[in-house]
């Protein structure tokens, strides 16, 4: 911790890493005292408000190619798919 101080302090790093290992310190601390069965803590559970800024949100664009990837990713796990559709 004191070491990011000192980053900060010299202008080394910004806000948004700040956020950024801010966020993953506390929730690798939050994280280790949980239970096991319990749900583990994630960045947005932690920064709600500055989530946004650290991850944008994916475009129309990306959405689509995620989508995409994972129908095929889908088809490609079943052995008997046609080759015609695993091979574009």
């Amino acid at each position: 911790m004191r070491n990011i101080e000192i980053m900060l302090h010299d202008g080394m790093i910004g806000e948004k890493s700040i956020l950024i290992a801010l966020s993953a310190l506390t929730t690798g601390n939050l994280n280790s005292k949980l239970k096991k069965e319990a749900k583990a803590y994630k960045m947005e559970d932690i920064l709600p408000t500055s989530y946004d800024y650290i991850v944008p949100p994916p475009t129309e664009e990306e959405k689509k190619q995620a989508a995409q990837n994972a129908l095929i990713s889908y088809i490609q796990s079943k052995p008997s798919a046609p080759k015609r559709i695993l091979n574009g």
